[in-house]
């Protein structure tokens, strides 16, 4: 076949040059790839940005950290003087509600400016049923059940005891299902609270000493008479030593264990009631009190004797 110059020339510039596909057909306007409808392609406006302001938009700037874990770790207040006012313990069997709960009890304490420990991790106890798989007694095959207890201790320092009962109740309130909780309160007191505790006993003032103290105190008081009152008809013939007594055989023990700290406090009780303890040994009747009651009783059964020995006919 015979093609003329022409022909030839055309043909070259066409396989000289790449063939331009059209986006849309040749017969419909319709586009040949649809698009959602508000969509634009970002690179057109990520490049038009970029040569308008000169930098590059889309690009991340990358923070290194010195600490990664300095973002997740719990804040806490550094303690002042040390002294523990507050311990709460936590157990669980669910290790990860208790560790939420935890972490946010610091957090709380730390915001309201009260000195922690944070989480302290307490050795778990792991406790095992082995049973029957059937209830045919001469089953052998078996199966073990296991249930771990998972425990935490948080402890708070140098902190006003309002504040601590504040931070308690806002705690409980809160609390997470299947995490249990107590605490250990550790009260403070100056060393004539005894005296001021007698003094309010009497006059019922409770300007030195708190209400719930003096409560306390009246409670102690009333169960202390009620003791001795069982203890005279009870421990009737039980030893009773005189106060100088107990002092020397308090003596002697404190110097034992001075002398030899691992020593057994009940074997030195025991050598010191038998060198330094002569029991008085009380009288074995021994007559409580009588009541107002009983006296006025006696009194009258006296009088009642005494006129019917003034109304006897003389003989």
């Amino acid at each position: 076949m015979i093609r003329s110059a022409a022909a030839r020339g055309f043909l070259a510039r066409t396989l000289a040059k790449p063939a331009l596909v059209p986006t849309y057909a040749a017969s419909t306007s319709k586009p040949l790839m649809r698009l959602p409808s508000g969509t634009r392609f970002a690179t057109t406006y990520t490049k038009m940005l970029d040569k308008v302001l000169g930098i590059n938009v889309h690009e991340k700037t990358k923070v290194l950290l010195e600490d990664p874990n300095a973002r997740l770790r719990v804040p806490k207040q550094p303690p002042t003087h040390g002294i523990p006012m507050c311990r709460v313990a936590f157990h669980s069997f669910q290790l990860h509600r208790m560790d939420f709960f935890t972490k946010w009890c610091c957090k709380a304490a730390f915001h309201m400016k009260m000195p922690c420990s944070g989480v302290i991790f307490m050795p778990r106890k792991i406790r095992r049923w082995t049973v029957l798989k059937s209830p045919f007694v001469h089953k052998s095959s078996q199966e073990v059940f296991e249930r771990r207890t998972y425990k935490r201790v948080v402890y708070i320092y140098d902190s006003n005891p309002e504040v601590v009962q504040k931070w308690l109740d806002y705690i409980g309130q809160n609390a997470v299902a299947g995490v249990g909780m107590k605490y250990w309160l550790n009260e403070y007191e100056p060393l004539d609270i005894g005296e001021r505790i007698k003094r309010a006993l009497k006059t019922g003032d409770t300007k030195d000493v708190d209400a719930v103290t003096l409560k306390q105190a009246r409670h102690v008081k009333r169960f202390t008479v009620q003791g001795r009152k069982y203890g005279r008809g009870r421990y009737r013939g039980l030893p009773m030593f005189r106060q100088q007594e107990l002092e020397k055989m308090a003596m002697y023990v404190a110097d034992q264990l001075r002398a030899n700290p691992q020593a057994n406090i009940e074997e030195l009780t025991k050598v010191a009631l038998k060198v330094n303890g002569t029991p008085k040994r009380p009288s074995t009747h021994v007559h409580p009190m009588p009541s107002k009651k009983k006296l006025a009783i006696m009194a009258r059964r006296a009088e009642r004797a005494k006129q019917k020995e003034t109304e006897k006919p003389s003989e």
